[in-house]
């Protein structure tokens, strides 16, 4: 089972599988690769603390766009896929009286992924990674604000052809909503930039091309 990196796709053909490897951060495993080199049907595990996803890609190519899948795993199936593939379990501490502590850049943006990328409800995500739902609507709003930023500086696309492009503009326009001088401005820039229609000398231009 191979670590699956963006880098290891081409963007212009797996859109969609690229940016979802961004996010996932080094988590993705490939468990298969059947076809043709370049026109690979991948099978590919994202793999995180509370959900793990199968995505199933083939590159787009002259006639048809990419065929991009995405299929969240419950938490049966996940211990049947981590016994299968030797993956240990990873066993809690016992808790020491202190309040546990979270990294919103882990578990934040996981649950950034879980909720607004694969529709998980805070308490669904708050059951299968122990946590109380007001922790992960902490962690969540902070994991926003980490979104908005790399969509504003480019680190992840905020294109029309993006895969997540409603979303994005939503992840956008809630982060204006909760911030205040130039981070606002900034995500509120962007958010009119991706929602304004393309201005008639470029269509024309277009046309004519």
């Amino acid at each position: 089972m191979d670590l699956l990196l963006p880098e290891d796709i081409d963007r212009m053909r797996r859109p969609r599988l690229a940016e979802m490897l961004a996010i996932a951060r080094g988590s993705a495993y490939l468990l298969s690769s059947e076809g043709e080199e370049g026109d690979e049907h991948l099978t590919v595990l994202i793999v995180s603390a509370g959900t793990w996803g199968l995505i199933t890609d083939d590159p787009a190519d002259l006639e048809k766009g990419e065929s991009y899948q995405l299929m969240t795993l419950t938490a049966e199936a996940r211990s049947s896929l981590r016994a299968l593939l030797g993956i240990p379990e990873k066993v809690r501490k016992e808790s020491t009286g202190r309040p546990k502590k979270y990294s919103v850049e882990k578990d934040g943006m996981e649950i950034f992924l879980a909720h607004v990328y694969e529709g998980q409800s805070i308490k669904r995500i708050a059951l299968e990674r122990d946590m109380s739902p007001t922790t992960v609507q902490k962690l969540l709003n902070d994991a926003r604000i980490i979104a908005a930023d790399n969509l504003v500086k480019g680190v992840w696309s905020a294109s029309p052809d993006s895969a997540n492009y409603q979303k994005n503009l939503d992840v956008l326009a809630w982060a204006a909503q909760h911030s205040k001088g130039e981070k606002k401005a900034a995500y509120e820039r962007l958010w009119m930039e991706l929602r304004l229609p393309p201005e008639p000398a470029e269509i024309a231009g277009q046309k004519s091309v």
